[in-house]
């Protein structure tokens, strides 16, 4: 994840992109990983399957894909230069 994040943040992007990708990524791989984690207590929460973990990353995706959707009308970023007076 931090490999994908470095690479595409090194280049001029719109506002929330990054922030965006970040949540949508953390929370998707949480979301996944609670598969192979047991439950806490043994318990699933939900629809027999889902754990309190997973219901908690929900959000987290939900608020990644709005970031991605706003950064959609935001105005690019560049990088500033070094020395450079802003």
């Amino acid at each position: 994840m931090f490999v994908v994040l470095w690479l595409y943040s090194r280049t001029p992007r719109p506002r929330y992109a990054v922030s965006g990708l970040f949540a949508l990524l953390y929370g998707s791989f949480r979301f996944l990983v609670e598969f192979v984690r047991m439950p806490d207590n043994g318990v699933y929460v939900a629809f027999d399957w889902l754990t309190r973990g997973q219901i908690l990353s929900l959000p987290l995706i939900g608020l990644g894909l709005v970031l991605l959707a706003l950064s959609r009308r935001a105005p690019v970023l560049q990088p500033a230069v070094a020395g450079e007076k802003a």
